[in-house]
């Protein structure tokens, strides 16, 4: 009878499921190593190949391991490790060889070849002459040279430096074969250096095979030497520098191996004194550069040798980067500055580092890249006459047909146009000036009104009194003449403008809130952001341009002790400068002593019109460049005579420069620096908590209104400055209309028919005041107070985010 188990005494069962594998972490996998240790295979006397060193004989070993995956932990290692022979020992070692070659001359049959073939050639020739002549005394010695380095080998004299070797090879793959298999192939590329020698691995021969490094006999001592750098060389194993120079040497540019870690090519050192920025006020951030010892510092030039700068190289490769990191050291450190920040992407990223209440009321922001009708814009009136004077009407003309022929590639063919628009323009100006002049600058023209004026002969015949005797003699006698063909091509300007709603709303505005020359003597940081691609970008770009020119020249009314340093950051200079015609060239020429700056990014040197061009590179204080095709680097190569290889620039890694500043001692030498972030520099002062404020602070500091609001205005416009010039008392033919005072803004409550009060000296064009809103749907009565002026409030010099 069978017994049944007693359930209770069998063990439990555990029926809780293993847990699963985390995925994110992949199972270990065993790694399978290969080893080879190589020696000479015969007698070290006998040279290994010397192996030429162009091509390059480390591209084989190099394209050995090019398909290693390191992602899968996969490697090889090749460790040649050498001891130095002492002179002494070489000098014994010759010794022994000469003495083994006298006691033994034969070779390995018995006898001596090349003694035998000898005398079988004397015998040949027979007695001859004077017989069987005696060999020469230079035979003589010649064949005992010959002798002696046949006995010496490569140890002969003048063989020196002389080492004892230990070559280690391993491989590591997660597969055994996989392992082998990269071993063999880094054994087949040192086989270039086989010749009277060659390299074999080292292992007991048991007949049919041979115990290697891999056996568990040789395994661990060859891994002790392998990590550890124990050196323990075979006999034998004597080596001369000239047989292995080719695996001492790193890879030269022979190497057309891919997976090669370059050098970059030659570049001179940094200068020992290129000062180390550490955030002074008087230093501008260069990037990294290296220091004695080694490691890197962050290397600045001083602010006083700054005049121009240059910054060129391939797209994406960190020019916009090195200007923002300049451009936020700058504001912190209390500069005004403009930045033409195409696309505003340079903005998006340095808003938030510039979102702090002590700069709050400093910062204007010009967006002309949303086409969004609630997007808040400030305002630019080239044609207001607002606290201007009557003497600057020539100039201001000037500047606004120039900019708009450069921009449309106007040349001496279109000389009609020209002619017409400047008209147009002189016109406007005067009609600014009056009602200006009247207390009303919130009704003055704009840009917009040049097609008014053009098409529009009820209005032109309406203001046509109020403007001088020669302008007005123009309308009359000489533009009656002139072909409809020459208006649609100088209306075509303002129909391009209009295609905008952001450009329209910025020019649109009777009274401007943006004045360049106001930033320039505060310390304003203006960014302004055009779209960047276009005719209608070009425009704005070029007027912009001129007016920094024209506000930079102005400043001749300033002493010099009291013109505040401005900078002016322009990038993708290739685009501004095919609109400005030759204007950056002249702001490099002649605004240097009115302490206006320039440093300009584009791709391309050649790109850029011979005017600017040969301008920049007369007065750099910076030249930089980053990686380039072969043509550009050429071009910058040449202006630092040749100290770096064209090549040198086309091979540089992303963001990582070749610069050269002018220091006390003149201009320095090329040297190399690698760029700096600005999260790397300012993740201190990141406050993107501050930019919903800091937008509102830049509202009230340029008085921004929505574009929807400034468009409804503008329509209104034609009608309500022709029903307010009528009301004026026409001027005379003769002298000047009011006088040469400054336009005062006194609002509506001013002398609506009577000179203004004079002032002696211009103010300021922006100021502090919550400016002109028109929001009406009619125009206003001849004297009748409109609803929407503001009185001026003028703001606390507080912050707006405190």
């Amino acid at each position: 009878m069978t017994i049944a188990p007693d359930p209770t005494a069998a063990p439990p069962v555990n029926l809780t499921k293993p847990e699963a594998d985390d995925p994110g972490q992949p199972a270990a996998q065993e790694m399978h190593y290969a080893r080879a240790e190589l020696a000479l295979a015969l007698p070290d006397q006998l040279a290994l190949r010397e192996v030429p060193l162009t091509p390059d004989p480390l591209e084989a070993l190099a394209n050995a391991v090019a398909d290693i995956r390191e992602d899968l932990g996969e490697s090889a290692d090749v460790v040649l490790d050498l001891l130095p022979i002492a002179p002494t020992r070489v000098s014994s070692r010759r010794r022994r060889l000469l003495a083994q070659a006298r006691r033994n001359p034969a070779d390995r049959f018995g006898f001596d070849l090349s003694a035998v073939m000898s005398e079988i050639a004397t015998e040949m020739k027979g007695n001859q002459g004077d017989g069987a002549r005696q060999r020469s005394p230079q035979a003589q010695r010649a064949h005992g040279a010959t002798d002696t380095k046949a006995a010496l080998g490569k140890l002969a004299p003048g063989a020196e430096p002389v080492f004892s070797m230990q070559l280690l090879v391993r491989t590591c793959a997660r597969d055994e074969y996989r392992a082998r298999m990269i071993l063999d192939q880094v054994l087949a590329a040192l086989e270039p250096w086989s010749g009277e020698n060659h390299l074999r691995p080292v292992g007991l021969h048991l007949g049919v095979t041979r115990l290697r490094a891999d056996h568990w006999i040789y395994r661990s001592k060859f891994d002790r030497r392998f990590e550890t750098g124990l050196f323990v060389p075979r006999r034998h194993s004597w080596v001369t520098a000239q047989e292995i120079a080719g695996l001492l040497k790193p890879p030269t540019k022979h190497n057309m191996a891919p997976n090669i870690t370059r050098s970059g090519g030659v570049v001179p050192p940094p200068p020992a004194a290129l000062p180390t920025w550490t955030g002074q006020h008087g230093l501008l951030p260069l990037g990294w550069v290296a220091k004695s010892g080694g490691g890197e510092r962050l290397a600045g030039v001083p602010l006083r040798y700054l005049l121009f700068a240059l910054f060129l190289g391939k797209s994406g490769f960190g020019k916009t980067e090195m200007s923002l990191v300049q451009a936020i050291a700058l504001a912190h450190n209390g500069f005004g500055m403009l930045f033409l920040d195409p696309h505003g992407d340079g903005w998006i990223r340095a808003r938030p580092y510039l979102a702090h209440k002590e700069l709050a009321d400093r910062i204007w922001e010009i967006d002309l890249t949303s086409p969004e009708l609630d997007k808040m814009v400030g305002s630019w009136n080239p044609l207001s006459m607002e606290r201007r004077r009557e003497a600057e009407i020539p100039d201001i003309v000037q500047y606004i047909v120039t900019g708009f022929a450069a921009a449309v590639g106007w040349n001496d063919a279109s000389a009609r146009a020209k002619t017409i628009l400047t008209r147009a323009v002189e016109s406007l100006v005067h009609l600014s000036w009056q009602v200006c002049q009247a207390g009303r600058p919130d009704l003055a023209p704009t840009v917009f009104q040049i097609r008014t004026i053009l098409t529009d002969p009820v209005w032109r015949t309406g203001v046509l009194p109020y403007l001088p005797k020669d302008v007005r003699d123009f309308w009359e006698q000489t533009f009656p003449g002139y072909s409809k063909e020459a208006i649609p091509i100088v209306i075509g300007i303002i129909e391009r403008l209009s295609s905008s709603n952001a450009i329209k709303a910025f020019l649109g505005s009777s009274r401007s809130t943006y004045d360049i020359r106001h930033a320039m003597d505060t310390g304003k940081i203006v960014f302004v952001c055009p779209a960047g691609t276009g005719d209608v970008d070009r425009i704005i770009s070029s007027l912009l341009i001129y007016d920094l020119f024209r506000a930079g020249l102005s400043r001749r009314d300033t002493p010099p002790d009291q013109r505040r340093d401005f900078y002016s950051f322009i990038d993708e200079l290739t685009s501004v400068d095919g609109a400005s015609k030759g204007t950056l060239a002249q702001i490099t020429e002649q605004l240097r002593k009115y302490n206006v700056k320039l440093l300009a990014m584009t791709q391309m040197a050649q790109r850029l019109s011979p005017t600017t061009r040969q301008g920049l590179l007369q007065n750099l204080s910076i030249l930089s460049t980053t990686a380039s095709d072969i043509d550009e680097a050429t071009l910058v190569t040449r202006r630092w005579g040749k100290k770096v290889a064209p090549d040198t620039i086309v091979q540089l890694n992303r963001y990582n420069y070749v610069m050269s500043v002018t220091l006390d001692g003149g201009t320095t030498d090329p040297f190399r620096v690698r760029g700096a972030s600005v999260e790397d520099l300012y993740g201190d002062y990141y406050r993107p908590q501050n930019e919903e404020r800091l937008a509102r602070a830049i509202d009230e500091n340029l008085q921004r209104r929505t574009v929807r609001d400034i468009l409804t205005d503008l329509r209104r416009l034609d009608s309500r400055l022709r029903a307010f010039i009528l009301t004026l008392p026409v001027p005379p033919d003769d002298g000047p209309t009011i006088g040469d005072a400054p336009c005062d803004d006194e609002g509506p409550h001013g002398p609506a028919d009577g000179p203004g009060p004079a002032v002696a000296a211009a103010k300021p064009r922006v100021h502090d005041s919550e400016g002109t809103v028109i929001s009406g749907g009619r125009p206003d009565p001849e004297d009748e107070t409109p609803d929407n002026v503001h009185p001026i409030n003028p703001h606390q010099n507080q912050s707006r985010l405190g």
